[in-house]
């Protein structure tokens, strides 16, 4: 079982930063707001539980969730099938057969391109399985093997 790369701990931390620093000023923003603007004061209470909700999922989500996520994901490519294990407060292991792959998609986002890595995404009928930090050149070569090993289990 193969981890993902170490970078992209740091890329999904830059990625919670700028989402959850959205959400967290939206929170701000409905709190202070409304009393600032004369147009009516929201309790104290209220204003304190909504600002520290939103600092709580920016701190849990920029700091902890990477580590966790990255500690606990792994995946296997073998000639019949594609292991994964992953998750953050259940944790799924998921074997998809080489048989029910359709095609597999590589997707690098401004991110993942200032890291160098790319997600591969795994597409069977039900659903899509996602490989998240690999390596750009090995995101490429694990498309490449994935597509082939599905072609070969078709014919």
């Amino acid at each position: 079982m193969r981890p993902l790369h170490p970078d992209w701990k740091s890329a999904e931390r830059q990625g919670a930063i700028i989402g959850y620093g959205i959400f967290l000023l939206i929170l701000a923003a409905i709190a202070l707001l409304p009393g600032w603007l004369g147009w009516f004061e929201m309790p104290w209470w209220l204003k304190t539980g909504l600002i520290g909700l939103g600092v709580l999922l920016f701190v849990f989500y920029v700091l902890i969730a990477p580590t966790v996520r990255y500690q606990r994901f792994r995946f296997a490519v073998s000639d019949e099938e594609l292991e994964i294990h992953n998750g953050l407060f259940f944790i799924s292991e998921t074997l998809v057969p080489m048989s029910k792959v359709q095609h597999v998609e590589l997707e690098i986002g401004p991110i993942l391109r200032r890291y160098r890595l790319a997600e591969v995404h795994i597409v069977t009928a039900a659903t899509t399985h996602t490989i998240g930090g690999v390596k750009l050149e090995e995101a490429e070569q694990l498309k490449q093997r994935i597509g082939r090993l599905a072609r070969r289990i078709d014919e």
